[in-house]
């Protein structure tokens, strides 16, 4: 068994809960995200939903830690959060800044 592995991902989701139980608070939600979460998380621009087994985003990111480079083709891991109002999504692993929206330009004749 990969014990490290199974305390890996058992540490993401803790910090996953915590947001979670952040955001269910009864207050406004916007003070959780301080200069520094928001400045840390990458920026996903032509974000659209996708599906996978499970709801997830694609888009191309830009200062992710583990996937590093500029406008990255990604899918990111399952969403917990989204908020197109806010501009944020959190995933299993982080929180992104959403950039704009994916536009299909084949549709505008």
């Amino acid at each position: 068994m990969d014990y490290d592995g199974i305390r890996r991902e058992i540490e993401r989701l803790e910090k996953l809960v915590v947001d979670l139980w952040l955001v269910a608070s009864p207050f406004d939600c916007r003070r959780l995200f301080s200069e520094k979460t928001l400045s840390d998380a990458p920026l996903l621009e032509d974000w659209r939903q996708a599906v996978r087994p499970v709801p997830c985003l694609v888009g191309f990111s830009t200062g992710h830690p583990l996937l590093p480079g500029c406008e990255r083709p990604i899918v990111t891991s399952d969403i917990w959060l989204f908020s197109e109002e806010l501009r944020l999504a959190r995933s299993t692993s982080r929180w992104y800044r959403l950039g704009n929206p994916f536009r299909d330009m084949s549709k505008d004749n």
